[in-house]
């Protein structure tokens, strides 16, 4: 490994985790409640750190400093949704009123009003990696950035991007007694890397982090799995919609270690939006290749991401 890359990194403390529960029961904390509630959000821990993410968009970055629970979101997000977001220049000044952009959050309104100006923002693959992660709760992370840094987020300039391995998907796998770590590239259809073989570099880019961060990825995932357990009793709490009971144990169990979780240390392909002529055309030869230089069992393609990394998986551990 490079000198300069840094570990790699997931934690909360139970003090953290204590202020988010506080946060959520203050009278204040209406936009976390609508957060936990909004079952198309995705909550992805990072170091001491919490992503929000919405299709795509992390729409929230939520940080602890000072005893405090302190929200971040980007600018692009707070444009109301009925107002046009360019600004006129008369007379040398910007014609700006405040009324283009959110101010006081409102319980059931601005999480909606901030959805629909993140809605603009997803490119189709970003769209069909949230159709393929929706309501399947064997997703554990999305967007996960090895670092040759420090970890950056989409907010961060493309300098920094240029630093990063950054993988789309991290999902369990039952394998036995044990569950797998398994890494998952995702790639439309129209994405011109598929059939270039920048997407055969990049996949083996990935092996290469997951191979010399083995330790690593075990215990960030391990505390990633009591995360989503004490995410799903704090949603309970609420009265939110969540996982399974039986679902939650397995996650406990996986955190505790009682359950024994592997790496899988080679990543897999997951390759969307292609239809019926293109499946027998332009991409049969193509996923051919892809199953001789990497086998069939690391590749899943399919016309529909919302079918999922694997068949039937959304069905289970859910209520």
């Amino acid at each position: 490994m490079e000198a300069s890359f840094r570990p790699f990194v997931r934690v909360i403390s139970e003090k953290q985790m204590q202020l988010l529960r506080d946060a959520a029961a203050s009278p204040q904390g209406a936009w976390l409640r609508d957060a936990l509630g909004d079952t198309e959000l995705f909550f992805a821990l990072r170091d001491e750190r919490i992503d929000v993410y919405y299709r795509g968009r992390a729409i929230y970055s939520i940080e602890f400093s000072g005893g405090k629970v302190t929200p971040r979101t980007h600018v692009k997000y707070l444009v109301l949704d009925d107002s046009d977001p360019y600004i006129r220049m008369l007379n040398g000044s910007f014609d700006y009123k405040r009324l283009h952009l959110q101010g006081v959050y409102q319980e059931n309104v601005s999480l909606r009003q901030m959805k629909a100006a993140a809605r603009s923002f997803s490119g189709v693959e970003s769209m069909g990696v949230y159709a393929a992660i929706n309501r399947d709760p064997f997703v554990i992370d999305v967007e996960v950035a090895f670092n040759r840094s420090s970890e950056v987020t989409e907010h961060d300039d493309l300098e920094a991007g240029r630093k990063q391995d950054r993988i789309d998907v991290v999902r369990l796998r039952k394998n036995g007694e044990a569950f797998d770590l398994v890494f998952w590239e995702a790639k439309h259809f129209s994405n011109s890397e598929l059939f270039n073989d920048k997407i055969l570099s990049q996949l083996a880019a990935y092996e290469r982090q997951l191979q010399s961060r083995e330790g690593q990825l075990l215990t960030g995932f391990r505390n990633v799995c009591r995360f989503h357990f004490d995410l799903g009793g704090l949603r309970k709490s609420l009265g939110c919609a969540g996982a399974s009971d039986a679902h939650l144990e397995t996650l406990q169990d996986l955190a505790s270690g009682k359950i024994p979780l592997n790496v899988i240390r080679q990543p897999s392909l997951f390759v969307f939006g292609f239809d019926n002529d293109q499946k027998e055309g332009r991409w049969k030869a193509r996923k051919e290749h892809f199953e001789t230089v990497i086998g069939k069992k690391r590749l899943r393609a399919i016309g529909n991401a919302s079918e999922g990394f694997e068949p039937g998986g959304k069905r289970k551990g859910t209520r």
